[in-house]
């Protein structure tokens, strides 16, 4: 059983740090680039949603913090190559310490089973299908992998401010608690979780070439402005529409500490983070812990999430 023990973190180890985060204009994204900024950070928020990112960065740069806004569209390559070479520009030390990928979307809210039921007219050989729309994974998979790609890219740029302390270079993945369970009802966005997973096991044991450290979160269910839409609610103690019934909700908080966990302690390396209730844990996603999985459904359990997911443990 995973401990319920929660890790101290060192928020002072942000300061004069340089970040970015993608889909930082609101939600999990919003709260972690606030708490970056409030901590010394120099922070971008790429997202595509200009008005909001504007906002936000009004908001913090008038409490005297440094943020900067650039529009990012994760899915294309020159914008997302655009935003994080902003993001190095912004830096007073010309390079990149920390990369929080959140950009991310729900897809097609239906299994692909489904899909072709409802979606397609009876099949014939005189026609083929239109061909099926899979935006979750165009940005919650493709978009993570090029965003990694340009992220590892930067953290390569040498320091030109000799004088500030260096550290390992921090990539947060952001995975969920539907890249380890059966999401029957989104076929689009559980391949784009349990493909994040795939990209984070096949790189962090070669994240020592750039000294860098990488990361990934898995949170369960959290009430951001996304999962508002999808659920059909607005506060927490609302039946959810998808589900059928109340959702044991993971505080945003619990989300934010585990990413600046990531993000600061040099000791955390190569390590998934559930995210439930009761707080966040490391899952032990290793060969001797069976990948995480034992750990991952004792925290389900322990947090009421298997029973709102419609699933029993057979002991």
């Amino acid at each position: 059983m995973t401990s319920a023990t929660q890790p101290s973190i060192d928020y002072s180890l942000l300061k004069g740090r340089t970040a970015i985060v993608t889909g930082g204009a609101s939600g999990l994204g919003e709260l972690t680039t606030t708490r970056f900024a409030e901590n010394g950070a120099y922070v971008t928020v790429a997202d595509l949603q200009d008005d909001l990112g504007q906002a936000l960065v009004k908001r913090l740069t008038g409490k005297g913090y440094r943020v900067s806004y650039v529009h990012c569209d994760t899915t294309d390559w020159d914008s997302s190559a655009a935003a994080f070479k902003h993001a190095v520009e912004f830096s007073p030390s010309k390079t990149l310490d920390i990369a929080a990928l959140f950009a991310g979307t729900d897809g097609l809210r239906k299994s692909l089973v489904d899909a072709v039921l409802q979606d397609t007219d009876e099949p014939s050989l005189d026609s083929v299908p239109t061909q099926p729309k899979h935006r979750a994974m165009d940005v919650n998979l493709t978009g993570v992998y090029n965003t990694s790609y340009l992220a590892m890219h930067y953290f390569r740029l040498p320091t030109q401010d000799k004088s500030i302390q260096q550290y390992k270079k921090s990539l947060i993945l952001v995975s969920s608690m539907m890249g380890y369970v059966d999401g029957t009802y989104n076929t689009d966005y559980g391949i784009s979780k349990y493909g994040v997973r795939g990209l984070f096991r096949s790189i962090r044991s070669q994240a020592y070439k750039l000294n860098m450290r990488v990361n990934n979160i898995a949170p369960g269910y959290v009430l951001t402005p996304l999962v508002k839409r999808v659920h059909g609610i607005e506060r927490p103690e609302e039946v959810s529409k998808a589900a059928g019934r109340v959702l044991p909700w993971t505080p945003i908080e619990h989300v934010v500490a585990a990413t600046c966990h990531c993000a600061v302690s040099e000791d955390i390396d190569g390590r998934t983070f559930t995210i439930m209730p009761s707080g966040f844990f490391d899952i032990d996603e290793t060969v001797d812990a069976g990948w995480g999985g034992p750990n991952m459904v004792d925290m389900l359990e322990r947090d009421g999430v298997l029973e709102a997911l419609g699933q029993t443990l057979k002991r």
